[in-house]
């Protein structure tokens, strides 16, 4: 019965309740594909063999090795790792001299590579989030055209004439501030999340981008 009910109530909402409902699968979905990969975050332990990994593959293998090892791992230092050793590949074709003028454009890739990765499909809920309202608000307006459309036509002392008109406008009012609520909350929740993460893993990355800067002037003064 109560099936019946939501579906009856999301029926009578109008055609924008199914935008609404697109709206809330992705932001439900985003959700939990950015929770699920903040649980997969590395340790500090993880976090270490990672980076004495990827800077034994470099000694030993050298850049194409490295790169090599990004392809058949994943993860979000991985990631900034990779964006680090090509950024590094680039600085050294336009023929860089400045070490600290290389550290520096290392630690904002590092600082954009984390934030990429991290922060993946946020944008999403922030979208949804203001869009829910504003298509619920759409809703509304078309209800109320309807419900002015039946007083046209059965005169303003027929109640029933406006009922579904008037009911549409509330049920898209309410379903828009459903799906924007808690999207809101989420975006909020996970972006601060995301900024924690960043801060966890933000040694390591900047350790992989002194160790290119190192390796860079070992190799100049040979």
């Amino acid at each position: 019965m109560s099936e019946n009910f939501i579906v009856g109530q999301f029926l009578k909402g109008g055609p924008m309740m199914w935008p609404l409902l697109i709206c809330s699968l992705i932001s439900l979905g985003v959700a939990i594909d950015r929770l699920l990969s903040y649980l997969r975050l590395p340790s500090e332990e993880e976090a270490e063999a990672q980076l004495t990994e990827v800077e034994s593959v470099l000694q030993n293998g050298g850049e194409a090795a490295a790169v090599e090892h990004f392809k058949q791992n994943k993860g979000v230092l991985n990631f900034v790792f990779a964006a680090l050793l090509k950024r590094y590949d680039s600085l050294v074709l336009e023929n860089r001299t400045d070490l600290e003028d290389m550290r520096q454009e290392l630690v904002t890739v590092t600082e954009e590579a984390g934030i990429e990765y991290l922060g993946r499909l946020l944008n999403a809920l922030g979208t949804i989030g203001v869009l829910a309202p504003l298509m619920g608000l759409l809703g509304t307006i078309v209800g109320m055209i309807s419900a002015f459309d039946a007083i046209a036509q059965a005169g303003a002392g027929d109640p029933a004439a406006v009922a579904n008109g008037i009911s549409q406008a509330l049920i898209t009012t309410a379903s828009g501030l459903i799906v924007a609520i808690p999207t809101i909350v989420f975006h909020r929740y996970l972006s601060a999340r995301a900024d924690k993460a960043f801060k966890d893993i933000e040694l390591y990355c900047h350790a992989f981008a002194n160790t290119l800067v190192v390796r860079f002037g070992a190799q100049r003064e040979e």
